[in-house]
């Protein structure tokens, strides 16, 4: 690892995106809760977590190069299953109303959260920061409000 690697930025990043996922999600997960905590979560889930990963694959999307085949499949594997498992909320009618179900899928959904951020971390932590493209520092730096103080 680099001393400028983009490791301890993803980290950082991606330590707080897995922290709001679970802030919003957390309420909704306990026993006692009610159809409006798992509605507040599915909100969540279809506003603000979609255009956070969008996000976060345009950044990827911009370091492919820096990808091995292997890791750009894994990556475009894991972006697809998140919008799936997310989408799936959709289709499970009156899912705010069946904890168990909804408490499965927001499971799968953090998970594979999980599995995404390592992942990326594995695929572009190494790298130096010099190599990210413009537009892909753009988007960190968006993610990330301390990125640039590390050294963009």
């Amino acid at each position: 690892m680099t001393l400028n690697s983009l490791r301890p930025a993803l980290e950082r990043e991606h330590r707080l995106w897995i922290e709001d996922v679970a802030a919003a999600l957390e309420p909704a997960s306990r026993p006692d809760a009610g159809t409006w905590a798992r509605w507040n979560a599915l909100r969540y889930l279809r506003t603000t977590f979609p255009a956070r990963l969008e996000q976060e694959r345009q950044m990827v999307d911009g370091m492919r190069a820096d990808l091995t085949e292997d890791q750009r499949e894994i990556l475009w594997a894991l972006g697809e299953l998140l919008d799936a498992l997310r989408q799936q909320l959709d289709h499970l009618i009156g899912l705010c109303h069946q904890a168990e179900q909804f408490s499965v899928v927001t499971g799968r959904i953090v998970t594979t959260l999980e599995h995404w951020c390592r992942a990326v971390e594995g695929g572009l932590g190494p790298h130096a920061i010099a190599v990210m493209p413009r537009r892909s520092r753009e988007v960190l730096a968006q993610l990330d409000p301390e990125f640039e103080t590390v050294g963009a």
